[in-house]
């Protein structure tokens, strides 16, 4: 991009005839330079050897796809499951300079008040995120989450996190996009399950991830 950007300022600016196959040579000789750095895989395809022959570079170390069944499982009768998750535009975004990470942390936080509020205390809350379950587990949250977070945990009788793969949180991951267009303090309640929603997780149904 850099020798892209200088042979275009070449041309606008420049008294010279631009040369293409100069900046061409550049750019090969810069990957051939700095081959050591490029430590991805690559996909064992036709067309990404042509790219590795054109430059010159050497055959990468290929990458493999790993299929796993994973199911939906529901929680312990008598216990509330959350399915959580959190979208920011642009991340950062949404909410204001934030992260999915943030927005995930609201995400539990104001769906275990609402649990509390409704008349449940025996909390279950599903993410995919296992880096997030430690934080909450651990009691590492940020400071903006921690008083709101032991005040949950004062209330609930229980409370737990599970992992779940994404492909089996779908719909708090459609709901959470769908969330982060929302205007400053505007919520959408649902009593039922929503039309763009076009099925729900089932625990009878063999789901797929890739990895």
């Amino acid at each position: 991009m850099k020798e892209l950007w200088f042979l275009r300022n070449e041309c606008i600016f420049g008294n010279v005839k631009c040369d293409l196959n100069v900046t061409k040579k550049k750019i090969k000789q810069l990957l051939l330079d700095n081959e050591l750095r490029l430590t991805a895989n690559m996909w064992n395809k036709q067309y990404g050897l042509q790219v590795l022959k054109i430059f010159g570079l050497k055959i990468r170390g290929v990458k493999s796809m790993n299929i796993k069944e994973v199911f939906f499982q529901l929680p312990e009768q008598g216990k509330l499951l959350l399915c959580c998750d959190g979208s920011s535009r642009g991340n950062p975004g949404g909410l204001g300079v934030s992260t999915n990470y943030y927005a995930e942390i609201f995400a539990v936080l104001i769906a275990g008040e609402w649990a509390l509020i409704h008349g449940f205390n025996k909390l279950v809350f599903k993410t995919d995120s296992k880096v997030f379950i430690s934080d909450f587990q651990g009691n590492t949250l940020p400071w903006f989450a921690i008083t709101r977070w032991e005040r949950i945990c004062e209330a609930s009788i229980s409370w737990e996190f599970t992992h779940s793969y994404r492909e089996v949180n779908f719909s708090a991951d459609t709901m959470a996009k769908r969330g982060s267009v929302l205007c400053r303090g505007e919520q959408s309640i649902y009593g039922q399950k929503p039309d763009f929603l076009g099925c729900l997780e089932d625990p009878n149904q063999v789901y797929f991830t890739f990895f």
